[in-house]
């Protein structure tokens, strides 16, 4: 058992919520961001010794890539962010409430040195272990 364990994995109360946001989880993996899809090739098929997924729905929210077995949740801020901090520290706020870590790093960081990104992933997830 891990020492991190969600309480909530994906549970949606409502079908609707549920189907709007799994129009857009599908339509977020089929059109992702450079640097989204950069860091999917390295964490797909569990690369890290662990299983993520992509555009994954919790609650009331498409996270971009998480990690059910160990409720990390790694979220990739482009520009928009810049301008939504109060939205993303509540999102945050929320997802932690669930029992999730959340990690954030910049489209730059990823764009920039992936493997600078991958060391801090493994750092996290050993420590979760």
């Amino acid at each position: 058992m891990s020492k991190h364990n969600p309480k909530v994995i994906s549970a949606v109360k409502s079908k609707e919520v549920y189907h709007a946001l799994y129009e857009a989880a599908l339509e977020m993996r089929e059109n992702p961001t450079e640097a989204e899809r950069i860091l999917w090739e390295e964490l797909r098929a569990g690369k890290l010794g662990v299983k993520f997924r992509r555009q994954h729905i919790i609650d009331r929210f498409v996270v971009d890539f998480y990690c059910i077995k160990n409720g990390l949740v790694i979220e990739l801020d482009g520009d928009i962010h810049k301008f939504q901090k109060e939205k993303d520290f509540e999102r945050q706020k929320a997802l932690e409430g669930l029992g999730c870590k959340i990690l954030r790093f910049t489209n730059e960081e990823v764009e920039g040195d992936v493997d600078k990104v991958l060391e801090k992933i493994a750092e996290i997830i050993g420590s979760l272990n």
